[in-house]
């Protein structure tokens, strides 16, 4: 007993000196708060990447990475866009690619091999930009490359696997509206594109129309080593990497005929739209055209986005409408870019339907204080360094980096996209933002659309203007 209570005192003991310890440590080297930290500042030191030159007209680029005994390849190609009775095409043809097997490996033996030296290969297309993708151990790189090779140039297209692939797209299609958020946004873009091609997307009559002849013509326009880029980081160097791409890529023949990217017009054309569905929660966007990839102001664009709404909690959206007055589930805001025309612009928000008015009012609010008004210095300085420090992430490793100059050589922007970008970040001003907002904004030219049960809103969704009801298949009010 005695032990006991002797061995209860000194573990009181040592509490109490712990905790003083603790209290004295916290009075004598006290940390700042986390904003008043300072550090020095980040520096990119660009990594040393091959240029990669083939006899049939393909290029690209590698890095060399040996640490691990890994490769990775990726194969990107332009696919513009499909006819409009075949919309979905590239998505199937994409995938068919890999899974359609090849004239020497069927789609069975495709997976037993890949399988039993674990090795991946995968494929698909959309956004008109196709992709092959390869990653594999070093010492299995020839067998990979035999198989990857014979995908590329020789894809048997198996019908049975085309014709599942349809059905289960189809299927898709038809369960749609089980999502607002997912089918609100597709029609969001829908409404602000207009009839240009961005607009499409498939449905059960243009997926079902698509046959195997599509596909094989897909493949043979498209997929051709002067219509691509490949990327190839990992445990290999520039001249074994020229060697082997040369030997199994050598009669992959140029040809094929030029992707279509129909211009885009820079246009405005406010509305509000509305689309039934009987549930208790209210999905709202509200935007327009933004901006193309290859605009310089596009990285103050960034800046302006994450004070607005792309700054998680920091961001005014979020904050006024989720954390002052809790309205919303969900909020915030996105400016994106396009290479081939103009990214989207949108507010949006969750929220419960009694609120569903007040939060588009102040989401709207908040997009004309950064148009008219702009953003604080502190705002600014403080977006620009997330930005900066979110950069990091883009030279994290071999594979990333190669993608990303793969993706700029493939839609035509500068190889040096990402240290443009970090210079434009660190020389930003509010002033700067705040010519982004004013220019590139336009509250009073707004497509609204809000998917719900108007009979539940607080406020008469027609307040906004004159309702256009958007009719989904299954979702008739």
């Amino acid at each position: 007993m005695k032990r006991a209570r002797f061995m209860k005192m000194m573990a009181s003991c040592l509490v109490v000196i712990g905790l003083s310890l603790m209290l004295s440590t916290i009075g004598t080297a006290r940390a700042d708060l986390p904003k008043q930290l300072e550090f020095p500042p980040i520096e990119f030191e660009i990594p040393e990447i091959d240029t990669l030159e083939f006899s049939n007209g393909l290029h690209g680029y590698l890095m060399e990475d040996h640490t691990v005994p890994l490769i990775s390849i990726i194969i990107m190609y332009k696919t513009g866009f499909p006819p409009e009775d075949k919309v979905g095409l590239d998505q199937i043809a994409g995938w068919a690619i890999r899974n359609g097997g090849s004239i020497q490996y069927p789609k069975g033996v495709i997976d037993d091999e890949l399988e039993f030296i674990g090795a991946s290969i995968e494929s698909d297309a959309g956004s008109q930009v196709g992709q092959i993708r390869a990653n594999f151990l070093t010492k299995d790189i020839e067998k990979v490359l035999a198989i990857l090779s014979d995908l590329i140039m020789n894809p048997a297209f198996d019908p049975d696997k085309i014709e599942l692939r349809k059905q289960n797209t189809v299927e898709a299609i038809r369960r749609k509206a089980d999502d607002p958020r997912s089918f609100g946004r597709r029609e969001f873009a829908k409404l602000v594109y207009g009839d240009h091609p961005l607009a499409w997307e498939p449905t059960a009559a243009t997926v079902s129309g698509i046959t195997r002849d599509d596909i094989v013509g897909f493949h043979r326009e498209y997929l051709r080593p002067d219509n691509a880029v490949i990327g190839v980081s990992g445990d290999i160097t520039g001249e074994e990497a020229m060697e082997l791409l040369e030997r199994f890529l050598r009669d992959w023949e140029p040809g094929g005929v030029s992707p279509d990217f129909p211009e885009m017009e820079y246009h405005l054309a406010p509305s509000v739209n509305y689309i039934y569905k009987d549930v208790n929660q209210a999905y709202i966007w509200a935007g327009h055209l933004a901006m193309n990839s290859h605009n310089e102001d596009r990285p103050i664009a960034d800046i302006m986005n994450y004070i607005l709404g792309g700054g998680s909690f920091t961001s005014w959206i979020t904050q006024r409408v989720r954390a002052d007055e809790g309205l919303a589930y969900s909020a915030g805001s996105r400016f994106g870019a396009s290479p081939w025309g103009y990214g989207l612009f949108y507010a949006s928000c969750q929220t419960r339907s009694d609120a569903a008015m007040r939060a588009l009012s102040l989401m709207i609010e908040q997009i004309e204080k950064m148009k008219e008004v702009g953003p604080s210095e502190e705002e600014v300085a403080d977006a620009k360094e997330s930005m900066i420090n979110s950069q990091v992430f883009d030279y994290e490793s071999a594979d990333r980096i190669v993608r990303r100059l793969t993706w700029f050589d493939i839609v035509g922007l500068p190889l040096d996209t990402l240290e443009r970008e970090f210079e434009s970040y660190k020389a930003a001003t509010a002033e700067e933002v705040g010519r982004i907002g004013n220019e590139y904004l336009h509250p009073e030219d707004l497509v609204i659309l809000v998917v719900g049960n108007r009979d539940l809103f607080d406020r008469p969704l027609e307040d906004f203007g004159s309702v256009n009801v958007v009719e989904i298949e299954g979702e008739a009010e």
